[in-house]
């Protein structure tokens, strides 16, 4: 079965019971549709007898009356509760989508633009909604369809026949040009993703473009991937649509106009009354509604699977949870080992070559080298954003690759250069790191962080929105609330990733406080280009290369007068 397909029979399982319902009441009001055209037609007949008694006459109208209104309702009632269930389909596959996009790995997130990725998203859920919605009122219309022509057959078999016939052809047209109209629809919608991607893309970046006065040119930009990239697509699914409905158009009048010679030829012979003749054409419109309908849902359905298609491929991508077993250490100590790891980003180059490290528990260690060596790479392996292509990394002893993933991230905190907050308040900000610590716990975290003074400096406190990043905060600021939120973790094993390098001398002098009293008795892993922030580790990690090239303390460094010594010469000299 085609992945598109399952998609859609699972849905309708997992909906089984409201599909019930509407069906149910679907299939009432179809009975009801379909009798009312040989309801009418009994009374055109009825009418003409003279011995018909006006009463009988009335008492028919009315209850046509009735039946018209019944299956008004249920009509209405079909649509209202399939609109409700394709709305409640496409929000929940949006949210198993954002929540399996979330346990993407962090390869799949560095190399995709989100705003493509998300703009994928809602496009399918909407397609997704609208043919579910749809969906639910195509049964009813199949009801009457085949109810329709059965009593059609019955009251004059040859003209049902040739509707039949002009239905074949026209099923035969839709399926034979449908091809290239998704071909055109399926380039129109990797176009709407790209340029969606590129807009979004400006729109995360408003700063950027605000520092270079680039709005104007940024609007044209815009304009240009909404209108000039995208129209042109539109224009020939268009065109092709068109092609079609014209086609429709024509089978549709044909097939009438021979269906009104024959139905009128056979009334001059005599096999049709009155009644039937009109009969007949309330049916014949009968049909042609619900078998537009029921072309309009493949069309639909054609096109929804693009949609979906893409809603699919993205959910068969494996979280990175399942790369990862399922064991918790009790007792972690923070003990780590890093042995003949390698590991590169591509098969082609390697970042780390046959490295091999020891951290103690409990202790610090600082790792330095220039750009690109592979410090950044190693704190990766150490949260499973990746794993290593050869070698392993062990906590207490153990792989980390059989340590269950949720658990290994929460024994760690990381402190980086680049903090991001949720545009929320500073206290809900805090508890994102530990939802369950008290306020007293929370203003301890604040003070030990050099945080609490300044916090209470702010408009509402704890209570002030940070905005889109913690944008309304300094960098010294937010660098200071995600030490508070280590504390507030309690972590193992600490991670700080050039915490101090865009701070002024009085934030930095601040955040090295709170960071002292952070690592007291946790394995601490440093990366940094200040050497003011590791000479005090108790072990330093020369990197070059992809190799460690030399080991020591800040004193012994120095006095081995290598490759560290000519970074911390270079660094003073500019300072």
């Amino acid at each position: 079965m085609k992945p598109v397909s399952k998609f859609v029979l699972n849905i309708l399982k997992e909906n089984k019971k409201e599909l019930i319902i509407i069906t149910t009441i679907a299939t009432i009001g179809s009975l009801i549709a379909v009798s009312i055209p040989y309801l009418y037609g009994k009374i055109f007949d009825l009418a003409l007898i003279p011995q018909t008694t006006i009463s009988l006459l009335f008492s028919l109208i009315f209850l046509w009356a009735i039946l018209g209104l019944i299956s008004n309702y249920t009509s209405n009632k079909t649509a209202y509760r399939g609109e409700i269930l394709g709305v409640k389909v496409g929000l929940e596959e949006e949210c198993k989508s954002y929540g399996h996009f979330l346990s993407l790995p962090i390869s799949f997130h560095k190399s995709k633009k989100k705003g493509e990725v998300l703009n994928k998203l809602s496009r399918a859920s909407w397609t997704l909604a609208y043919f579910c919605e749809t969906l639910s009122g195509v049964f009813p219309q199949f009801l009457i369809l085949i109810f329709a022509i059965i009593i059609m057959l019955i009251v004059q078999w040859q003209l049902a026949l040739i509707l039949i016939f002009s239905f074949l052809i026209y099923a035969f047209v839709i399926v034979k040009l449908m091809g290239p109209i998704l071909k055109a629809q399926d380039k129109t919608q990797l176009v709407y993703e790209r340029e969606y991607g590129n807009i979004y893309d400006k729109l995360y970046n408003v700063f950027l473009i605000k520092n270079f006065a680039m709005e104007d040119k940024e609007k044209i930009n815009i304009h240009h991937s909404l209108i000039s990239k995208t129209l042109p697509y539109e224009r020939r699914s268009a065109k092709k649509w068109n092609n079609l409905s014209i086609y429709q158009g024509i089978i549709y009048n044909l097939s009438f106009v021979i269906l009104l010679s024959l139905a009128i030829f056979f009334f001059r012979k005599g096999d049709l009354t009155a009644g039937q003749f009109i009969m007949f054409f309330g049916y014949i419109n009968l049909c042609f509604g619900p078998f537009f309908r029921l072309t309009e849902m493949y069309r639909l359905y054609k096109k929804s699977s693009i949609a979906i298609k893409r809603f699919t491929t993205l959910k068969q991508k494996v979280p990175e949870a399942m790369k990862h077993g399922n064991k918790i250490l009790e007792n972690l100590k923070g003990k780590i080992n890093f042995e003949n790891i390698t590991f590169g980003y591509s098969k082609d180059k390697a970042v780390l070559d046959n490295l091999n490290l020891e951290i103690n528990s409990g202790e610090s260690v600082a790792i330095v080298g220039r750009s690109g060596v592979g410090k950044t790479t190693l704190i990766e392996l150490i949260m499973g954003y990746y794993q290593p292509d050869n070698g392993r990394i062990l906590f207490d002893g153990v792989d980390i690759s059989k340590l269950e993933l949720k658990w290994l991230r929460e024994q760690m905190a990381i402190v980086s250069q680049d903090i991001s907050l949720f545009h929320d308040t500073v206290l809900n900000n805090l508890k994102y790191a530990n939802p369950k610590a008290t306020n007293i716990e929370i203003v301890a975290a604040t003070k030990a962080a050099s945080a609490h003074d300044f916090i209470m400096e702010l408009p509402k406190k704890y209570s002030t929105i940070v905005g889109e990043k913690g944008v309304k905060l300094s960098v010294g600021q937010r660098q200071r609330l995600a030490l508070a939120m280590a504390f507030l973790k309690k972590p193992k094993i600490l991670i700080l990733d050039e915490p101090t390098a865009a701070l002024d001398a009085e934030s930095e002098k601040k955040v090295k406080e709170g960071i002292q009293k952070l690592i007291r008795g946790r394995t601490t892993l440093i990366i940094a280009h200040r050497f003011s922030t590791v000479k005090n580790a108790d072990k330093i990690i020369v990197l070059n290369k992809g190799k460690i090239v030399e080991v020591g303390n800040h004193r012994e460094l120095i006095a081995k007068r290598g490759l560290y010594h000519k970074f911390y010469t270079l660094q003073v000299g500019l300072d």
